[in-house]
């Protein structure tokens, strides 16, 4: 099953940086320990098989692991993984000496831990490969390891790969990871996972949501969630556009640097959708569509009459769909599809934007989900997403076998 194999597998890959094989660390015990000890997820338990058992280094080897993915354009990517462990200074300890030599033979010989990482990556790639019909290789594997004085001195190994088709690249340039952790996945205590945007690309979304350094996730430099954690099924999962792109620079009037402003924290946004969509309710309810009785009184209109209908008549200004429920009870996807139906059933993603008032990130998330649920269809015309109801699609998008 594609959901427990490559969960496994990604859980084994991660797991073998911390497998002792011809090569141990100074300092380090070792000890013979159930599988479950040494992977970082259950469904591991079907990659993983040495008689039931592994031979693992303890938890205590290691301060702290660093799994980071940094993604390219090409949807490629680049898995670093980095372990560190605080040495030894005391006078009676060696640890440091004993570590630097570690360092050198691993670097300058292919030790069985560092072969076992290599096969492994490769075995992750081939199934990923197999499971989401696109070309998936394991190439431009690197290793090192030595010590880092912060002034204390600090152990590290550093293995990676490049990881080619890891992510998913769309017409429009945008990036997405995460359906190779369907099934989720999982890290543990004193372990990090780091994503970084190549270059060229910036963030649009993460999900869930994680720390990073800046005024907003679209500055970020990169996105980390710290164990112990465990994520749901296709997470984590980014988004990443090209810079610039996804209609940033088709705002007008000021509207680009308002959005940009008010982006930043979730919170701020969620105050600005509330005062806008009051607002826009209000247009709604008071504005052009609504009764404009404003005329002298200078006797009854000719057809004041009119002003109670009689059951099963129609106003002639009523030739909208039947009023819909105070916006502010409506879910985010009522509110879009009631926006494209005012606007003749397809609407320019970046008019979706301009309207709500919501972060283009937040309306990319939720177009996607519309968009797989069936709500919606979307289009690239250059640049342009369009969004359209079951019905107004364009041409294009209809199915050849559609009368």
């Amino acid at each position: 099953m594609y959901r427990s194999v490559l969960a496994g597998i990604v859980a084994l890959i991660l797991a073998v940086s911390v497998v002792s094989a011809g090569g141990s660390l100074p300092g380090a015990s070792h000890t013979t320990a159930d599988i479950s000890s040494a992977t970082l997820t259950p469904d591991s338990a079907s990659s993983l098989e040495t008689n039931g058992r592994v031979t693992a280094v303890q938890s205590q080897q290691f301060d702290s692991t660093t799994f980071e993915v940094t993604v390219s354009e090409n949807g490629d990517s680049t898995w670093t993984f980095r372990h560190e462990r605080q040495l030894n200074t005391s006078s009676d300890s060696n640890e440091t000496d004993e570590y630097r030599e570690f360092a050198e033979q691993f670097e300058e010989e292919e030790t069985e831990l560092y072969v076992r990482f290599t096969e492994q990556a490769q075995a992750l790639t081939a199934t990923g490969s197999n499971q989401t019909d696109r070309q998936m290789e394991a190439t431009n594997f690197n290793r090192s390891a030595g010590i880092n004085y912060r002034p204390n001195p600090m152990g590290y190994v550093e293995m990676s790969f490049t990881w080619t088709g890891f992510a998913t690249v769309d017409d429009d340039g945008s990036v997405t990871v995460g359906d190779v952790f369907d099934g989720g996945l999982y890290i543990g205590p004193d372990q990090s996972f780091v994503v970084r945007p190549g270059d060229g690309l910036v963030f649009e979304s993460a999900q869930p949501e994680g720390q990073y350094l800046g005024t907003s996730l679209e500055s970020a430099s990169s996105v980390t969630w710290n164990g112990e954690r465990e994520f749901p099924d296709g997470q984590p999962r980014v988004v990443l556009v090209p810079e610039g792109s996804d209609g940033s620079d088709s705002q007008v009037d000021g509207n680009s640097s308002l959005t940009d402003l008010f982006s930043s924290t979730w919170l701020v946004a969620g105050l600005v959708v509330v005062a806008l969509g009051l607002g826009g309710f209000a247009w709604y309810r008071f504005g052009s569509g609504a009764s404009t009785d404003d005329s002298p009184d200078d006797g009854p209109a000719p057809d004041a009459a009119s002003q109670r209908l009689p059951d099963g008549a129609v106003d002639s200004e009523a030739d909208q769909p039947p009023t819909l429920p105070d916006e502010s009870l409506m879910t985010d996807e009522d509110r879009v599809v009631k926006l494209i139906r005012d606007n003749g059933g397809r609407m320019k993603q970046v008019n979706i934007v301009e309207e709500t008032g919501w972060s283009k990130s937040k309306v990319s998330m939720l177009l996607s989900d519309m968009e797989e649920e069936g709500t919606i269809s979307k289009l690239r015309v250059g640049r342009e997403n369009i969004i359209s109801l079951d019905g107004f699609e364009p041409e294009a998008t209809k199915s050849p076998f559609e009368e």
